[in-house]
Parts: C-alpha cells; sequence; structure tokens
C-alpha cells in the first residue's frame, strides 16, 4: 500500500495470507529487514483470519493524516492523490473488533 502527495510518498510494506505458513517463501524477519532498509513499515495480514487487515489500513490512514497535519503532504487543487474528507466517525460495529496487541496470525 502507498499514497503519494506533491513532497512525499508513504509506503507501507503488507505481508499477505499469513495464515498459510506452510507455503511461505519470505520470512517475516526478511520482509521487516527489507521495511526498514526501505525507511517503512511492515506488517502481516490474513484475510482469512481477519487478522491486522483494519490495522494495516490504520496504520496508513494515521500515516497519512500525519503527514498531513505536519505539511509533509499538501492537499492541492485538481490533485487527486489525496482528499480530506470530513464526516462523523461511524462506530465500528463489535464483531469486527480485533483483539489488542500484535496478531498471532
Amino acid at each position: 500500500m502507498a499514497t503519494q502527495g506533491p513532497n512525499k510518498v508513504i509506503f507501507l510494506l503488507v505481508g499477505h495470507k499469513s495464515d498459510l505458513q506452510s507455503t511461505r517463501v519470505v520470512s517475516a524477519q526478511e520482509a521487516e529487514e527489507l521495511a526498514a532498509s526501505l525507511g517503512m513499515a511492515f506488517m502481516e495480514t490474513s484475510a482469512k483470519k481477519n487478522c491486522n487487515v483494519d490495522l494495516a489500513f490504520n496504520t496508513l490512514a494515521d500515516a497519512i493524516q500525519q503527514a498531513l497535519e505536519q505539511g509533509d503532504i499538501k492537499l492541492e487543487e485538481d490533485w487527486g492523490g489525496v482528499r480530506l474528507i470530513h464526516k462523523a466517525q461511524v462506530p465500528r460495529s463489535p464483531h469486527r473488533k480485533q483483539p489488542p496487541g500484535p496478531c498471532q496470525c
């Protein structure tokens, strides 16, 4: 996942299908080292187990919001990379809530 602004690009390296341990080709440590060498965060996800999917999206969205607040990304007319939409927070339904702490996918 990535977003690009006029002055900054924000990346999150996402390892998917973490539930398929038997077919793993890249270790989590290798992926973490690659992400660190490229200056980005790393996270493993499993859509099948609903593990870290929301967290990956929220992590990237929070990084974008922080970059906007710090002026690293500027909203400009006719630029479709980031659109800021102000609307009320919608409470999440309890059945989709993920437990606190790191996922054990």
